[in-house]
């Protein structure tokens, strides 16, 4: 069984073949996942919220900053940019019936993460997010795939 290493709230990872790479309950936070196929190094980061302030002390913790960081992460391992696709896995609306600000935070840091992609010029070839349950996503940095578990529905891997 190969190993796993599991990525907290605003913290990035990076593995090669044959590694694994989870967020585990993602809520309204989003799995930023960058996946180079051709080098089998892939990369995770789990944001909290959609843009960064500045300054800025925990770059991780954002959609914009942290899949900035990612990416220059995964090229520092030697992945190229040029290969390099993208996945996104969270941003769910976990409370609804809040009339707070925050309600909607899930699609906001889903918009700012494609935002920031586009930017980069990294295209996004799957996802699952937004919805109202939780999910968790794990990485195969072997194949590329990411296996997601949602509450209360089937496995699905994209």
């Amino acid at each position: 069984m190969r190993e796993l290493r599991v990525v907290g709230i605003g913290q990035i990872a990076i593995g090669r073949a044959p590694e694994q790479i989870a967020c585990l309950g993602l809520g309204s936070c989003v799995a930023v996942i960058l996946y180079d196929p051709v080098s089998k190094i892939g990369g995770l980061v789990h944001v909290l919220l959609p843009k960064a302030p500045n300054p800025c002390t925990i770059e991780e913790k954002y959609a914009d900053t942290g899949t900035k960081k990612l990416l220059n992460e995964l090229i520092a391992w030697g992945a190229k940019k040029e290969k390099i696709v993208a996945k996104l896995v969270g941003g769910a609306q976990m409370f609804p019936n809040l009339n707070l600000s925050i309600a909607d935070i899930g699609k906001h840091n889903c918009w700012e993460a494609r935002r920031t992609l586009r930017q980069l010029g990294i295209h996004v070839v799957a996802h699952d997010t937004e919805g109202n349950r939780g999910r968790s996503a794990y990485l195969d940095t072997e194949t590329g795939r990411v296996r997601v578990d949602t509450a209360f529905a089937p496995t699905k891997v994209i």
